[in-house]
């Protein structure tokens, strides 16, 4: 049966249009266009001249705006999907450049900042009354000992010589190191930003108390860094000197540096164990030189006009002597009360003077007016040996960038102090801080004087035949240097202190 076609011509019009509506919607809206005017003008005509027809004509009318209507959906969707894949093609271009940037100069320092640069989001500052990275730890706060050393053109804080407070073996400029780029790296929390020093600050928040610094020699590298950039709050330094006159000296017992202006102290105990050393009791083997006694703290601690407990900013460290060469193996044993402990391992012994230094803090230490501060264990960096064996530094000019990812090789020196003192989020005693130091010093082995510990150091090394051997310092740190970022740190500590209690 043959159809009838009852249309009239300006309706197959308004149809070819609807037509070529859906065949743009096919081609996915690439050549969208307005309908045609002769379309337009079909379809007015057709409304005015159909008027017996009206219901018809909506119908289709309805028909072809659910088209139109669907057709201008597609085109969004269209149009936003374009959007993000040239966002998204902006992006990976962006990461291609930032890959070939990296490539292209991976031995610049200030090229590999400039780009960290470019990328990084600033953050908030910590310890001054914000909480921030509420998932960073259990406290709800950053963890300022969590992040990256960053180029920082602004650095160092000081130069050594204009510090008259450095031991020479830590002037690696003057004695002739000719890379100083150690001196320009910054430490930079994941999650927020340290405050910057401001010696005038602490300076003005230390009057008329006392810093006291007990340990070994690495904590007198830190002491000489606070001594330094102190000084630099203080424009006449000769107002800055030794009560005791007494020159700076790994070799002398203790060492206190008045701030006249401030009326405030800067004192240095040398105790590499904390606890004493001295002579074996009568009877004790012939193959003992000395005994260490891990029962009580250093008799320092009660020096009478230098009792620790009288700080008000009481740092220690510990962990570089407690080595079986320094140890056992020079026939130095450990003792407890009069007993001679000739089986005591190192490691049980050291564990035994952690315990010996937790004991007083809780007996000794009034909280509420001296805030404690632990460093933890600043790990060395010899190659090949170590300090009597031929162990060299001398070739690492820079940080090592990935972090380490464990730190079980230094576990000797880090658990006993985590098993008795806590971390620093959670320390076992009240008022201790951890100044948790080891992984991001970890990463300095740039940063040692190696050859450079005196100012012929440089001069003599060249001269010296290739059978010569010459003793390399890779343990302790030139300044500036990395102690000075311990004492960015420990000053963060010391001004949120400082800012808690005026808030109470």
């Amino acid at each position: 049966m043959t159809a009838t076609n009852d249309r009239s011509p300006d309706t197959d019009e308004m149809l070819q249009s609807t037509r070529i509506v859906f065949q743009l919607k096919l081609l996915g809206g690439r050549h969208v266009r307005s309908l045609p005017r002769g379309a337009q003008s079909n379809r007015r005509r057709l409304t005015n001249k159909h008027r017996p027809v009206r219901r018809a004509g909506a119908a289709r009318a309805a028909m072809l705006g659910l088209s139109v209507k669907r057709v201008a959906m597609a085109i969004t969707g269209r149009l936003e999907k374009a959007g993000i894949v040239l966002l998204l093609t902006v992006m990976a271009a962006s990461a291609v450049a930032a890959v070939l940037l990296l490539l292209a100069c991976p031995a610049s320092p200030r090229c590999s900042v400039a780009f960290g640069s470019a990328l990084s989001v600033p953050k908030k500052l910590w310890g001054f009354g914000f909480s921030v990275a509420p998932d960073a730890s259990a406290s709800g706060e950053c963890d300022i000992f969590d992040g990256e050393w960053v180029w920082d053109d602004s650095y160092p804080l000081y130069e050594s010589r204009d510090c008259p407070f450095v031991d020479t073996a830590f002037r690696c400029s003057e004695n002739g190191r000719p890379n100083t780029s150690y001196a320009k790296w910054r430490w930079q929390p994941s999650h927020c930003d340290l405050p910057r020093f401001d010696a005038k600050s602490m300076l003005e928040r230390l009057r008329n108390k006392r810093v006291i610094f007990a340990g070994d020699s690495i904590g007198r590298n830190q002491w000489e860094s606070l001594l330094c950039m102190l000084s630099t709050g203080v424009s006449n330094k000769s107002s800055i000197y030794e009560t005791n006159g007494n020159p700076i000296t790994k070799h002398k017992g203790f060492l206190i540096f008045k701030f006249t202006d401030y009326n405030c102290t800067v004192e240095y105990y040398r105790s590499p164990f904390l606890v004493p050393q001295g002579h074996a009791p009568a009877g004790t083997p012939m193959v003992l030189n000395s005994t260490i006694r891990v029962d009580v703290m250093d008799w320092m601690s009660e020096y009478n006009r230098g009792k620790w407990s009288d700080a008000d900013l009481l740092i220690f460290n510990s962990g570089h002597w407690w080595l079986y060469g320094k140890t056992i193996g020079r026939g130095n044993y450990f003792q407890e009360g009069d007993e001679v402990k000739m089986d005591m391992t190192v490691s049980d012994a050291y564990i035994r003077s952690i315990q010996t230094l937790s004991d007083w803090l809780h007996r000794e230490i009034n909280t509420s007016k001296t805030q404690t501060v632990f460093r933890t264990y600043s790990p060395t960096h010899f190659s090949g040996g170590d300090w009597s064996t031929g162990g060299t530094c001398q070739l690492d000019n820079l940080p090592d960038m990935t972090p380490y990812k464990s730190l079980e090789q230094w576990a000797d020196m880090l658990k006993p102090v985590n098993d008795v003192l806590g971390s620093n989020f959670r320390p076992k005693l009240a008022g201790l801080e951890i100044l948790n130091v080891t992984r991001m010093t970890a990463q300095r082995r740039d940063g040692h004087p190696s050859l450079f510990i005196s100012p012929s150091s440089s001069s003599q090394t060249l001269n010296k035949t290739t059978t010569e051997t010459e003793v390399e310092d890779c343990s302790h740190w030139c300044l500036p240097g990395v102690p000075d970022t311990w004492n960015e740190l420990l000053y963060a500590l010391f001004m949120k202190r400082q800012m808690t209690l005026s808030e109470h």
